[in-house]
């Protein structure tokens, strides 16, 4: 995209502003990213070197970057995705509701044994065994969350991965199975296990917020239990509650 220099136009520096912060926010330059030097800028969109100091330093004023001696100009935004609890999503409807991109890492699907409090709300035992698909879920090709679902047998799920999309909601509707109409979910706080912080690309310990959600059809059956484990440094929830 280049700059409108026409005398109507904007500002060179309010116009070179924009680019980079929605080069940022859309993850062309993520978190801890140097980001071009100002002599690039020049050289890229012909601008004076004043014009671009000034784009940056109004950056660095909102807290889009940092500007270090020698080092160069690093980003330090943090984008943070915010879910309103309104309606049930898919997670690929919630990336596409704050413009990125999903993506899915790590896809594995077979039968396993389901944890003790969700088999005790399938009616099962422990040590009987579900369709399990465990996958990452990426959002502009950064991990997000990590997923463990698991199906009620009644729903038939076949084992053959490329029967699979992006999103298993769509994969049920399409199937004329259906999504959840209500849910119940839970949430805590955790410190990350070694193997769910390599998928997430996270170091051990860090924080993780976990998402318990038990899914129910029409007929109120239960024919989802997923655990979510989401990076507490890219995901945040938001509630709106009122006295009635």
């Amino acid at each position: 995209m280049n700059l409108d220099f026409s005398k109507e136009a904007l500002p060179l520096y309010v116009q070179l502003k924009a680019l980079i912060k929605n080069d940022i926010i859309h993850g062309v330059y993520q978190y801890g990213d140097q980001i071009p030097s100002e002599v690039e800028y020049e050289k890229k969109y012909d601008v004076s070197r004043i014009t671009v100091r000034r784009a940056i330093s109004d950056l660095e004023k909102e807290g889009y970057v940092v500007r270090s001696r020698g080092k160069g100009t690093h980003v330090i935004y943090n984008h943070t995705i915010e879910e309103r609890f309104s309606q049930i999503r898919s997670f690929t409807d919630e990336m596409r509701a704050v413009h990125m991109e999903p993506g899915t890492r790590n896809f594995e699907i077979r039968e396993e044994p389901v944890p003790e409090e969700g088999a005790k709300a399938f009616g099962i035992l422990p040590s009987e065994k579900l369709v399990c698909v465990s996958r990452v879920r990426t959002g502009n090709d950064k991990p997000i969350v990590y997923f463990k679902t698991y199906f009620a047998k009644s729903l038939d799920m076949p084992l053959d991965p490329s029967s699979y999309g992006e999103s298993l909601y769509e994969y049920l509707n399409e199937r004329g199975i259906k999504q959840p109409v209500r849910v119940v979910e839970n949430f805590k706080a955790i410190n990350a296990p070694k193997d769910i912080a390599q998928k997430l690309e996270i170091k051990e310990n860090d924080a993780l917020l976990v998402r318990t959600r038990f899914g129910y059809n029409k007929a109120n059956e239960m024919i989802e239990f997923t655990l979510a484990y989401y990076r507490g440094d890219a995901y945040s929830f938001s509630v709106e509650l009122n006295s009635q």
